[in-house]
């Protein structure tokens, strides 16, 4: 693929970021897996922010290991700017209580590393979680770097070319819809889905139409290929 524009290359960090949570709830080592990316990995404590772990990239850019960082807590937050921080405090409990897996989001963080004279801005994308406790996964990229190193990035990431081409349509569907959409591609009609769902036949039909719409579907093998592509097959 060749050159991306901003809002492309925002889309394939975002893709990333599910990928790389699939892979470790696939049974990844943290360790192993984050140290092979050219940016910052950490999985954090969802109420607290708390780091939980980080990749030696997180560590050399603040010069704290993890257990420096658990020792000296209150030294290790100051690299990160205190409005940062209160903003974050502010808005991702709110989505992370949306508890919706398959919506990612993007935002700013000014960081100062151990050898920056002030605090820089840092892409930080992140989504509820779907990792056992509930830890949230944030992947961090400084704007130095974004799009730089998308080779190396995908040679680690499992790719799916039709998941990554459709994810941000599949992320538009409500959690019922999904549901609807795992009811069908399991081989359930309209009066087993209404049955299951303790919903009207009439409203089975509506979020149908709004899946064709939205997933712009013209055929079974069009939903079975979203139903492969995020795992809604059940085995």
């Amino acid at each position: 693929m060749g050159y991306l524009t901003d809002k492309e290359l925002l889309e394939h960090y975002e893709f990333y970021t599910l990928q790389i949570e699939e892979q470790l709830i696939n049974g990844e080592d943290f360790e192993n897996l984050a140290n092979k990316f050219p940016f910052f990995i950490s999985l954090n404590n969802p109420r607290t922010f708390e780091l939980l772990h980080v990749n030696n990239k997180h560590t050399k850019l603040t010069g704290f290991t993890f257990e420096e960082i658990t020792e000296k807590w209150d030294e290790y937050i100051k690299v990160v700017h205190p409005n940062t921080i209160e903003s974050i405090k502010a808005f991702l409990p709110r989505f992370y209580a949306t508890k919706n897996e398959n919506e990612t989001i993007a935002f700013l963080q000014y960081v100062k590393g151990q050898y920056d004279s002030e605090f820089l801005p840092y892409i930080t994308f992140s989504k509820p979680s779907a990792l056992p406790e509930g830890l949230n996964l944030w992947v961090t990229v400084s704007p130095e770097d974004f799009g730089k190193k998308k080779r190396k990035i995908e040679q680690v990431i499992r790719m799916d070319e039709f998941k990554l081409k459709h994810f941000k349509r599949f992320q538009q569907l409500t959690e019922r819809e999904v549901e609807i959409l795992k009811l069908l591609a399991n081989g359930c009609n309209n009066p087993e889905i209404s049955g299951r769902l303790f919903i009207s036949r009439s409203t089975v039909e509506t979020h149908r139409k709004n899946l064709k719409r939205k997933l712009n579907l013209k055929s079974l093998r069009d939903l079975m290929r979203y139903a492969f592509a995020f795992d809604l097959i059940e085995v």
